[in-house]
């Protein structure tokens, strides 16, 4: 369809253009800081899922030769920023049409100046767990794009489709 009706936009997207553009992490802002909108952080919470969930799907396409026990080891990331907090959540695959969505981390902003000493050393660490966690992603994709090749390659093999799409 043209119209857009089923377009996704979130608020921001990580993509790598080492791996045919392939997004790894989104993020979603549920309303203004301290904001507790219910109803828009679900309705955000759902689009991630639905969001990562096509993320996935984009990367069991794209090297759908790999085998599925690498791609179980892959992780789809979504940060979630509402009320005071940041949340980091992931997805994975562990059987064949089975996601599991699981809450990594979370932090509190840090706001006041006088708190530093503090507050900012969980929010350092919250982003460096959450950059160690892209790198294991980034990882993972390039060994199933070289699996996938490998199994191109291969003249005496014959390719089999071990994703679920």
């Amino acid at each position: 369809m043209d119209d857009g009706r089923y377009k996704y936009n979130a608020d921001g997207t990580l993509i790598d253009n080492d791996f045919s553009a392939i997004e790894i992490f989104l993020t979603e802002v549920s309303s203004g800081y301290g904001s507790n909108e219910t109803g828009k952080i679900r309705f955000d919470h759902y689009k991630a899922v639905l969001g990562m969930l096509s993320m996935i799907r984009t990367v069991t396409q794209s090297y759908d030769k790999a085998s599925f026990n690498t791609f179980t080891k892959l992780e789809i990331h979504f940060l979630h920023a509402h009320g005071n907090s940041i949340r980091h959540w992931s997805m994975s695959t562990q059987a064949p049409g089975i996601y599991i969505m699981a809450k990594e981390q979370r932090v509190k902003v840090p706001t006041s100046f006088p708190e530093k000493d503090i507050t900012i050393l969980p929010f350092i660490c919250f982003f460096k767990t959450l950059a160690i966690a892209c790198e294991e992603t980034l990882s993972v994709l390039k060994e199933l794009k070289q699996e996938h090749k490998t199994i191109l390659r291969s003249k005496n093999q014959r390719p089999q489709n071990f994703l679920v799409s």
